[in-house]
């Protein structure tokens, strides 16, 4: 290979490489190293058959985000002649291009005399391989419930649950941390939230959050209400009703069994009457709403 076109070839790869690392960041730029071989020379004679000993780079982007550089010689032969250069087919490994946004990779062939043809396939590969340079890093870009979030994974997954724990009060924002390129982690933190949410459901407390609990998580943080989110009137429904409830039952002002956190219960005449029975108690008058001034004293312990 012409030394011009090997330093051409040199610069383009060295241009991906800024291009992947100012993306993605520097951990996920390739490791790439060039071989030099001073006998990469073509001969050719009429009538004879010549083996390509170019030497072929070959970069590789699989669905993992693993990016690698390959070299290799062609397997194809060239055969010269005086027709050759109108008539023959020049055969040769495919080369492979991705966008690091889809890691759809393209496999092209060039046929002398003919328009090019391409092919679309997914990449599903990951791991390096002898002669192969590579690094990789994961974008962790998994869809909420495609999989068990464990301690320390991380991911846009990660972050949802992250979110939904911090909206039903069993985490706070400032305990949810992210990693070096920037992705909400599974600390120690959402691992203890996690158990909580777990014991407050009945179920067995592991700290993980597996595909079926995900989806009840979403669920309950989708639905919730907290007790003092808003005035309550009768004939409304949601879980800081049940709230209310359980605190009316606490006092003795209404009989019951007391509800989950997560279940919902209806405003209705029964829980009015136990709830005028207090207010009485407290020296307030009903006034159509459940205000926060009522709920404070509704929330205050018996000893206060």
């Amino acid at each position: 290979m012409k030394k011009s076109f090997k330093d051409l070839i040199k610069g383009i790869v060295a241009s991906s490489v800024a291009a992947i690392a100012s993306t993605h960041g520097a951990e996920a730029a390739p490791l790439i190293k060039f071989n030099e071989n001073p006998e990469d020379e073509i001969k050719e004679e009429k009538g004879t058959i010549n083996k390509d000993l170019s030497y072929k780079l070959m970069l590789t982007i699989t669905s993992d985000d693993d990016y690698y550089l390959s070299g290799h010689r062609s397997h194809s032969s060239h055969r010269s002649h005086s027709s050759h250069r109108s008539s023959s087919s020049h055969s040769s490994h495919s080369s492979h291009y991705s966008s690091s946004s889809t890691t759809r990779s393209s496999s092209t062939t060039r046929s002398s005399g003919s328009s090019s043809s391409s092919s679309s396939a997914r990449s599903t590969t990951t791991g390096t391989t002898s002669g192969l340079y590579s690094t990789g890093t994961s974008l962790a870009s998994h869809s909420y419930g495609s999989r068990t979030m464990t301690k320390d994974l991380y991911g846009t997954d990660i972050k949802t649950a992250s979110d939904h724990l911090v909206k039903l009060g069993y985490l706070k924002t400032s305990q949810v941390t992210k990693n070096t390129s920037g992705f909400v982690l599974f600390n120690d933190d959402m691992v203890e939230a996690t158990k909580s949410y777990e014991k407050d459901k009945g179920l067995t407390e592991d700290g993980s959050i597996s595909i079926e609990l995900a989806t009840a998580l979403a669920s309950d943080a989708l639905n919730y209400r907290a007790l003092g989110s808003r005035d309550l009137t009768l004939g409304m429904s949601g879980t800081d009703v049940s709230e209310m409830k359980n605190l009316l039952i606490e006092k003795g002002y209404i009989e019951g069994s007391l509800l989950g956190r997560y279940e919902s219960s209806t405003f209705n005449t029964s829980l009015l009457e136990g709830l005028k029975l207090f207010l009485n108690d407290i020296g307030l008058e009903w006034e159509d709403k459940v205000d926060s001034q009522i709920i404070r004293f509704l929330k205050k312990k018996y000893d206060d």
